[in-house]
């Protein structure tokens, strides 16, 4: 062993004073190139589209977003910059869905911020991502950073005003003129304070929202979107203010809850409503039901007193309204142990789906099982809503457009009560239906049909 070592370390030595003696042989040894860190990018995404579902977002093929209704937002989703395919599939009412934006392959650079915004509208075929980026970037201190963006498909071209609270802007050339859907202003940097932003219809001083006064703290950075208002309030829009964290909105300084009302106390007769004590609805006979009507936000309280007996009130309750928010008030059961029933929203017409909504005023059915199925026959279908009580709902129901057959029946059988009706439900439709007695009380029971139904019974 000894005498194979010293051979090897001979030989090795010899090798080593060849390459050291020959200088065209020389070894060189490259070095790796540097590994050079790629940077960071930052990407948010917002439902702007009014008649479109609930969606999931995704990124290469995986939900990084799921179930996103319309004026929901993110906050920034840190990625590395790179090419990403990013997708926005529609939930559909059955549950499954289907991709209606991209998926587009998008080169994302570092050190710049993306906001992707689902704009236009499902019905009519213009759904698409507006994409706008800016650098990820420092602004001064003290300052507040702005930019506006205008993203309602059925708003026409605007002027926008910001300025000190209650300036007068009859004499003001806009901040922002023409503006058109889809366009967006640079950043827009004002040190920190308070403000109003008032959005007209482009060319005149027709105010279509007024936020009233804002308090905009230093470092706040906002992207402001208009977006379609598909809510409460007098403004065709809402202003969607959205930070690096997420989204909040700015309602119309008009903004209040809107109210209608439904007679359905079967043996009272022809009411009048009032409201604080004024008289609002005056000889509202049986089954009626009121368009929605303007209310200010906050606590009301609510009369019901026969038409020919004023003063004498068979309801007198009260009730807080919330802003930017819908409700139904129903007079329900005998006149004995009427009662008012408050119920809240009014829904939003979506492109894909029939939306419809049942509620059981009716004292004499008792509790109820409702079916809704593809046929007249329930003698092998389970109720999609059982034991149902008086005053109680089932909320907007999403369903494929298409025919429907409806039976109430008593429950725990299927002695039906009500119906098969067959209903012909149409997308970017809402159906609202409420069982009730007829005149008087007692069977046979019937509907009072409101929203998109034909008001027929």
């Amino acid at each position: 062993m000894k005498r194979i070592a010293q051979v090897l370390l001979l030989g090795f030595g010899a090798v080593f004073l060849t390459a050291c003696d020959d200088d065209d042989d020389d070894i060189v040894i490259t070095p790796p190139p540097p590994v050079v860190p790629l940077d960071d990018t930052d990407v948010r995404v917002l439902h702007a589209s009014p008649d479109a579902p609930m969606v999931n977002v995704t990124v290469n093929g995986e939900n990084v977003l799921e179930m996103v209704d319309y004026r929901q937002a993110s906050g920034f989703l840190e990625l590395t910059e790179g090419t990403y395919d990013i997708g926005v599939d529609a939930i559909l009412p059955d549950g499954t869905t289907t991709t209606v934006i991209g998926p587009a392959s998008l080169d994302l650079s570092g050190d710049v911020e993306y906001s992707v915004i689902a704009v236009g509208k499902v019905a009519d075929g213009t759904l698409e991502p507006l994409i706008l980026d800016r650098p990820d970037e420092d602004f001064g201190a003290g300052n507040i950073r702005l930019q506006v963006v205008h993203a309602s498909p059925d708003a026409p071209e605007v002027d926008v005003y910001l300025t000190a609270p209650d300036d007068d802007i009859s004499m003001m050339d806009p901040a922002l003129s023409a503006v058109p859907f889809k366009a967006s202003s640079g950043l827009i940097e004002v040190p920190a304070g308070e403000y109003q932003a008032r959005i007209t219809l482009a060319g005149t001083k027709d105010v279509v929202f007024d936020s009233g006064a804002l308090t905009l703290a230093a470092e706040t950075d906002l992207m402001l979107v208009a977006v379609t208002n598909t809510q409460s309030g007098p403004s065709p829009i809402n202003v969607m203010a959205w930070g690096d964290d997420g989204v909040a909105q700015l309602s119309d300084i008009g903004t209040g809850a809107e109210v209608r009302v439904v007679h359905a106390s079967p043996d009272a007769p022809e009411v009048n409503v009032l409201v604080d004590d004024a008289v609002a609805l005056s000889d509202v006979p049986y089954a009626a039901a009121s368009g929605f009507l303007p209310l200010s936000a906050g606590p009301h309280n609510l009369k019901v007193e026969p038409s020919a007996a004023p003063g004498t009130y068979v309801i007198d309750a009260d009730a807080d309204f919330a802003l930017n928010t819908a409700y139904t008030v129903l007079a329900t059961d005998f006149v004995a142990s009427i009662t008012p029933w408050i119920v809240e929203g009014k829904g939003r017409r979506i492109a894909t789906a029939a939306q419809i909504r049942l509620l059981h005023a009716s004292p004499t059915a008792g509790n109820v099982d409702i079916y809704v199925g593809a046929d007249n026959d329930i003698s092998d279908e389970t109720p999609a809503f059982s034991d149902v009580p008086i005053r109680a709902e089932t909320g907007f129901v999403a369903l494929t457009p298409g025919t429907y057959y409806v039976t109430v029946t008593p429950t725990g059988t299927q002695d039906a009560a009500i119906g098969p009706i067959m209903l012909e439900l149409e997308g970017n439709k809402i159906y609202t239906a409420i069982a009730r007695d007829m005149m008087g009380g007692g069977l046979p029971l019937g509907l009072i049909l409101l929203d998109d139904f034909v008001a027929e019974e």
